[in-house]
């Protein structure tokens, strides 16, 4: 229903994937640590490759004391996980062409939404669409963070972010040890391999922008993005890794310099609107763990630069 459309529709593009043809997931099956090793070993003896190595981007979600992983290869062949961690209703979403992570609460003033994958893209990023059973579908921007068309849109309906990070599969382990992972979907498998690494080295965003940033700097330039008492406030990966003493990380985020770098660690501190913030950062790939100085987990977004700058166009906020 485009009745209400908060964006101009023309910037609604079709990704050239039907409404579901990338399949969202819902109430998935999870593992634990030990399920996931003897997975991997059942793949091992089938000759199947590796499933999740250490150094693979996961998301990291802790919600009424339990802690879930969920692996950015997997999520880029389903765009959403509507889950429920802690007790908690939340919306796990990961657009590719964006390389953009946010997590959200499922549960709002009009209930508990599920969310598919509609196909369409507004700036190059992913539209989510809730499905009601009176069929009176809204359209949900991942970046936005609000309904941008439909009856949800009328009512100027938005979602609140759950914090989450992108992390190395192997430090999120180790902060929890008892976490669950999703389970991959055994029929994707050789999906779940294919990398978006060429793309995101190209800086050459996929599907038409209405703006674009003016600063000179990379479109495709990964930043991590924290939300204080104050705004959101966004830093280049490269700037975090090098004020935690990391320097030369790679532009895109996804593609790892030499494997001898995997564990170093940095970590960069910072006070912004009075909070102060501590920065975990892996090199190779390219991994910003954001937290408040007691290790609390915090508000943060992960996406492209080109990606966020539209966003904040949209909701007529400062360009970061």
């Amino acid at each position: 229903d485009l009745t209400t459309c908060l964006v101009a529709r023309e910037r609604l593009v079709a990704s050239g994937a039907a409404r579901d043809a990338v399949p969202a997931l819902t109430d998935p099956a999870v593992l634990t640590t030990d399920g996931l090793a003897e997975l991997a070993r059942e793949l091992a003896r089938a000759h199947a490759g590796k499933l999740l190595v250490s150094t693979d981007r996961v998301v990291g979600v802790t919600q009424g004391g339990a802690a879930r992983a969920y692996p950015l290869r997997f999520l880029a062949w389903h765009g959403i996980v509507n889950d429920t961690l802690g007790g908690r209703a939340i919306a796990v979403t990961y657009d590719p062409l964006c390389d953009s992570t946010v997590v959200f609460e499922r549960q709002t003033a009009d209930g508990r939404l599920e969310f598919g994958v509609s196909g369409l893209l507004c700036e190059s990023n992913l539209l989510m669409y809730d499905r009601r059973p009176d069929g009176r579908a809204s359209l949900w921007s991942q970046l936005q963070m609000r309904a941008v068309a439909g009856p949800a849109a009328e009512r100027g309906a938005t979602l609140a972010v759950c914090p989450a990070a992108v992390v190395h599969w192997s430090d999120w382990v180790a902060r929890h040890p008892d976490t669950t992972v999703l389970k991959p979907d055994l029929g994707r498998l050789k999906l779940y391999k294919r990398t978006y690494d060429l793309y995101f080295a190209s800086d050459t965003p996929r599907f038409p922008l209405s703006t674009q940033p003016a600063d000179g700097r990379p479109r495709m330039m990964p930043l991590v993005i924290v939300r204080t008492a104050g705004d959101w406030h966004a830093w280049p990966l490269a700037e975090v890794l090098e004020r935690a003493g990391l320097p030369g990380v790679p532009r895109s985020a996804a593609t790892p310099e030499p494997f001898s770098r995997a564990r170093e660690l940095g970590t960069w501190r910072t006070v912004v609107d009075g909070v102060a913030l501590r920065f975990e950062c892996r090199p190779s790939p390219a991994a910003v763990w954001p937290m408040s100085e007691a290790g609390e987990p915090v508000e943060t977004i992960y996406a492209f630069h080109f990606a966020w700058h539209a966003a904040r166009q949209a909701l007529g906020g400062r360009p970061d």
